[in-house]
């Protein structure tokens, strides 16, 4: 019996914000494919909380090796501070999580994100209202895949890998974190994802959270 649903947040409740393929494009050193570029700059990130920009923009210039470069700090700052009109719910996301919601399940966002202006979005999506637990990497202290991620959430549930079921967009993060720890798992197919399978194939496959109440359905009665 599925008891929480968990949610990823970029791509798969709200769209990206950001563009790696440009970000990446903009750096004067080293040369990453896209998944390597989007790990780094995971974990650059999205593993502290920051009290200013600066502070973040630091850790990825280290990162990536990178001092003087000014058009790469200014689509950093552009990300931060100018990308809330981009901050809204996919069409078929808040009445799929508030049926979600209705029906009795718990409700958890595990979230690889960055803490700087996070409060904001919080608020703006009304997250609050919505999630029972808001399980961010800067939180947690690690990133998804890793399985610590899907044991802070069971864990502050108290309930076992075979009563949560994880949905999200990126096959590696997602679907096979979820299953390395023995979860239930789905993956979103949104227009946009740029990261490789990585010959990862989720349990069960969606192009909208309207197919989510056939997979629970199908979940509470094996």
């Amino acid at each position: 019996m599925i008891k929480v649903v968990i949610f990823d947040l970029w791509n798969t409740l709200i769209p990206p914000t950001i563009d790696f393929v440009h970000l990446r494009f903009l750096l004067k050193k080293g040369s990453f494919d896209i998944d390597d570029f989007i790990l780094r700059y995971e974990r650059a990130v999205q593993l502290k909380k920051y009290g200013s920009f600066e502070e973040l923009r630091r850790d990825f210039f280290v990162e990536f090796g990178e001092a003087d470069n000014v058009l790469l700090e200014e689509a950093l700052y552009e990300i931060y501070f100018n990308r809330f009109d981009k901050i809204y719910y996919f069409p078929d996301v808040e009445n799929a999580l508030k049926k979600i919601k209705k029906q009795g399940y718990k409700l958890a966002l595990l979230s690889n994100t960055e803490s700087f202006n996070m409060k904001e979005v919080e608020e703006k999506l009304h997250l609050k209202d919505y999630f029972d637990l808001l399980a961010y990497s800067f939180v947690v202290g690690d990133l998804k895949p890793s399985t610590k991620n899907f044991e802070f959430v069971m864990n502050h549930f108290g309930v076992k890998p075979n009563e949560c079921l994880m949905v999200g967009d990126t096959p590696a993060s997602d679907a096979g974190g979820a299953g390395a720890v023995g979860m239930h798992n789905c993956i979103i197919e949104r227009k946009v994802r740029i990261q490789s399978d990585h010959g990862i194939k989720a349990e069960f496959r969606i192009k909208s959270l309207d197919e989510i109440f056939r997979i629970l359905g199908e979940l509470n009665k094996k």
